[in-house]
């Protein structure tokens, strides 16, 4: 491994650790300052962001530095970043003003989904910066994002024990980077910023850009709705323990921080060995990536068994005892996700839709039925099941998918 190579993985791994870590280190923040209510607020409200932001990224970055052809224009990627910008928070308030929230919990949305909006435009500028080999760069701006935020959200909490206040401090951090950080540095290798001048070629190409990549767009949204589904149906039935369910939703955010760290720094290796038409190298690497994620979250699992009610007892300060069987099946859910999430990249990889569009399409419009029922009559126990059934039929069904899709690409190039 070359000098490069090993400081894009160190510093991309160690800023996706910092980004993922700042979820879960604010919700224990919370909890111990603000209380189970607040916390079960701020969770709710962080993963409907989530939602949106899955909008917001539009295929991911994934799509963009396996354009390898250079196709499009830095600034196109950027360009549909903003339009969609608009749309993220325009569909946040038409959600809340259908939902009827409340004044607190309205504007605590919003100003998550705009922090989730900086996260956006930020990662098309990482693209950038990853397509011309300084994946590092966005790592360490991942850490001084997770630093700063942490931060000003604590300070402002610790003040105020006001969550909507404290969101804005996470939102201004953000930004702050955004402008003093990511965009200077990627000046130097591309022009990023949107000229007039040249609105309507970025228009027509970010119109294109949104034509090729709505199924990606799709299937990440879709991705997410295995997790927010059960969520809106104990925040609508049981909403005393939503502040649990997002407790025991960290398992989730831990794999979630093994597939982008593993995943990232292979795309561009990945696509250029499908380009070459190595098939066999191609997926000797899928298998590799997937045997990493099972071994962690066999080591997840295992320990979770033994000490996880204790260490989030000790964490929260709040009596898990009754949630143990719920928390071994989220972390079961969590570890079958992971590979959801594999297959869904690699199939992005390989330009192949279909399959992950229709799995992820009506397992989630069976999952509304199911997490109803389940989540009305047992409460997050049902929620969590419903989670983890949903998952192992995609990951199933993905990867037969894969597996036909690579076999059938090799017997074409014999």
């Amino acid at each position: 491994m070359t000098n490069n190579i090993k400081k894009d993985y160190l510093w991309n791994t160690i800023g996706v650790l910092a980004q993922n870590a700042i979820s879960p280190l604010l919700l224990i923040a919370v909890t111990r300052l603000n209380g189970v209510s607040d916390s079960g607020l701020f969770s709710f409200a962080f993963s409907l962001a989530l939602v949106f932001w899955a909008i917001g990224i539009w295929g991911g970055r994934t799509f963009q530095v396996s354009d390898v052809k250079r196709e499009f224009t830095a600034q196109s990627y950027i360009f549909v970043r903003l339009l969609l910008s608009v749309v993220m928070l325009g569909g946040a308030i038409i959600f809340c003003t259908l939902n009827g929230y409340d004044a607190i919990k309205t504007t605590t949305i919003i100003v998550l989904v705009l922090f989730k909006v900086v996260e956006s435009v930020a990662d098309a500028i990482y693209g950038i910066l990853q397509v011309h080999g300084r994946l590092f760069i966005t790592g360490r701006s991942l850490l001084y994002k997770a630093i700063l935020g942490f931060v000003a959200f604590i300070f402002i909490d610790t003040l105020t024990q006001n969550i909507f206040l404290s969101c804005i401090g996470l939102f201004g951090a953000n930004l702050l980077v955004l402008f003093a950080y990511d965009i200077p540095r990627a000046l130097k290798f591309e022009k990023v910023l949107v000229g007039l001048s040249h609105v309507n070629q970025y228009i027509k190409e970010a119109i294109v850009i949104m034509q090729r990549c709505w199924p990606i767009a799709v299937v990440i949204l879709f991705s997410m709705f295995s997790l927010i589904i059960p969520r809106y149906f104990i925040d609508l039935y049981h909403q005393n323990e939503i502040g649990y369910f997002g407790i025991l939703a960290m398992p989730i955010t831990a794999l979630g921080l093994v597939i982008t760290f593993i995943i990232q720094p292979n795309v561009v290796r990945l696509s250029q060995h499908l380009e070459k038409k190595q098939f066999n190298t191609f997926d000797s690497i899928v298998t590799r990536l997937l045997l990493v994620a099972g071994l962690i979250g066999v080591a997840i699992f295992i320990t979770t068994y033994f000490i996880g009610v204790q260490v989030l007892e000790i964490i929260f300060g709040v009596d898990f005892s009754n949630y143990k069987t719920a928390l071994m099946v989220m972390v079961v859910g969590a570890i079958v996700n992971a590979y959801v999430s594999i297959y869904v990249n690699i199939l992005t990889i390989m330009r192949h839709f279909k399959a992950q569009f229709f799995t992820l399409l009506f397992t989630n419009i069976g999952l509304v039925f199911i997490g109803l029922a389940t989540v009305q009559q047992y409460g997050l126990l049902g929620g969590v099941v419903a989670y983890m059934a949903v998952n192992m039929v995609q990951a199933i069904i993905l990867f037969v998918a894969y597996r036909r899709l690579i076999a059938r690409i090799s017997r074409s190039e014999v």
